[in-house]
């Protein structure tokens, strides 16, 4: 190696040096703005998803104001709706598990377990990412477990038809097509 070589060499370490000083005092600023933009976008995301979670629940509230229940069949669970807001992230999981207990206790008389079976169908429709084909397996069920109860939902009505086009039809699906399925179905479980 020539003295040549050892000055370039001594020469690009000196340049790499200065960059990596200059470098290292930017890296800092850099990972704070880094780390206050994403909590900013966090917050953002949060606010987002509460709103999100409110106008699910004041639809839902309007909905029920709007039902062709008349005896308070199917009357808001205001303590659910509380849960929901409070824990807008673990809520519905937390209402839909304590109403899976609830329908699950055979000690428990029928209209309790079917208002249980009830609200999971609804909440399970209802949710963030709505899990279509268990609110609808948990409304034919109903159907069939609790012929007392709940009727008024099923009965033919504006409403009915609104709630099945809004919460319960997969794609390509008409509420005709939904209810002779249904009809099906029910029928078969009745068996």
């Amino acid at each position: 190696m020539t003295a040549r070589d050892l000055y370039s060499k001594a020469k690009f370490t000196a340049a790499a040096a200065v960059c990596a000083v200059a470098l290292s005092g930017c890296l800092p600023g850099t990972i704070a703005t880094t780390v206050g933009t994403g909590y900013v976008y966090e917050q953002k995301q949060d606010h987002k998803y509460k709103h999100d979670v409110e106008r699910a629940v004041d639809q839902y509230l309007i909905d029920h104001a709007n039902s062709p229940c008349k005896n308070g069949e199917e009357r808001v669970m205001e303590s659910a709706i509380e849960i929901i807001k409070e824990h807008r992230l673990t809520g519905v999981d937390d209402v839909i598990d304590r109403l899976t207990s609830i329908y699950n206790d055979d000690s428990q008389p029928d209209n309790i377990r079917a208002g249980a079976l009830y609200n999971i169908a609804v909440l399970e429709s209802r949710r963030q990412s709505p899990n279509k084909a268990r609110a609808r397996d948990n409304f034919k069920q109903l159907y069939v477990e609790f012929p007392n109860e709940y009727r008024c939902i099923f009965e033919e009505s504006e409403w009915r038809n609104q709630m099945i086009e809004q919460q319960l039809l997969l794609p390509g699906e008409t509420v005709d097509s939904f209810l002779e399925d249904a009809l099906r179905d029910v029928e078969r479980r009745q068996q």
